[in-house]
């Protein structure tokens, strides 16, 4: 945060840079990150301070809060998990229940602070919305009894059943200001958070330091026919840094063994996810292509190339088919 009297911060981290840093070529903020971007089909060397951020992307303009206040609490967060996401590139090891704590809390709320989430929740909010709006229209008494439980008089102007009807009809689109996708977001990492704690964790370490992450650092894969969400996912995929991952299923299952090719997978599964942009310690990370070959070249990656089996689009490559049930 800004030292008091200088000008606030505008750039706000929607990816934070005590992740970041773990992706680095040093493993601190200091060092080179490489950007690329999937969709503009670039890449940049760049740092963890001006990776991953937009333009008073967290600011409110709720008079009775300070402008600040989300942005703040997300420094709180990041502040309490660094140490962990530290402490586990650094020493390149399974964390401790404490730490798995601390990082699935984390988790929750990287989940609901990245630009993905906002139509992600407003398409939700849509979705109820037109629900109940259609069964409230669905004749005039039952439209009646909406607007008595609603506070809402009989003779409001534009009120009417007919009007209402014509409206729905018309079609209509909902919008929100910066501040309810900040308090949704909270709200929803308080239900993700318990749900998670629920799942079996595992955790595959990259020697190499060669596990790439993305601007949706958590990830979800399941049947592409189904909505996929945190209770009905076959998997959960969280890239801790470039040396640790931590992956979590319904059901125990038999840690797989850490080689090239399975880092590969993940790095191809990551590519999938990702809504842009990857972040990575080397320009020529490692991916496996949609014929099953190992590639160090992403200028090669299409995702439209990718079977659409899974949510992801993955096939046999997603990360779920690497870890088996005991």
């Amino acid at each position: 945060m800004s030292p008091k009297g200088s000008p606030a911060a505008r750039a706000h981290h929607f990816v934070p840079q005590c992740w970041l840093a773990g992706f680095v070529d040093s493993g601190d903020k200091t060092g080179k990150l490489w950007v690329t971007d999937l969709r503009r089909r670039k890449q940049w060397p760049s740092s963890p301070a001006n990776t991953g951020h937009r333009r008073d992307f967290y600011r409110v303009s709720d008079s009775k809060v300070d402008p600040l206040y989300f942005e703040k609490a997300f420094a709180e967060i990041e502040n309490s998990s660094a140490p962990s996401l530290n402490s586990l590139d650094q020493e390149q090891r399974t964390p401790t229940i404490k730490e798995l704590d601390c990082l699935l809390s984390f988790a929750a709320v990287m989940f609901a602070r990245v630009p993905t989430f906002r139509p992600f929740i407003l398409g939700l909010a849509d979705s109820i919305q037109r629900s109940h709006f259609s069964k409230a229209l669905e004749n005039q008494a039952s439209w009646a009894k909406a607007l008595e439980e609603a506070g809402i008089p009989a003779d409001t102007p534009g009120a009417s059943y007919e009007q209402m009807q014509r409206f729905e009809r018309g079609g209509y689109s909902l919008s929100a200001e910066n501040e309810w996708y900040l308090y949704e977001g909270f709200k929803a990492a308080d239900r993700i958070i318990p749900i998670l704690s629920t799942r079996h964790w595992g955790t595959q370490i990259s020697p190499s330091g060669s596990f790439i992450a993305s601007d949706t650092p958590v990830a979800l894969d399941g049947p592409a026919d189904q909505k996929i969400g945190f209770k009905s996912a076959d998997i959960v995929i969280f890239p801790v840094s470039r040396h640790v991952l931590l992956y979590a299923t319904t059901v125990p299952v038999r840690p797989p063994v850490t080689t090239r090719r399975r880092i590969a997978a993940h790095n191809t599964f990551t590519m999938l996810t990702a809504e842009e942009q990857v972040y990575s310690h080397v320009p020529d990370f490692c991916w496996i292509d949609e014929a099953g070959n190992y590639q160090t070249d992403w200028r090669l990656f299409v995702k439209k190339k990718f079977p659409r089996t899974h949510s992801t689009g993955t096939s046999d490559l997603s990360s779920r088919t690497f870890v088996q049930p005991r």
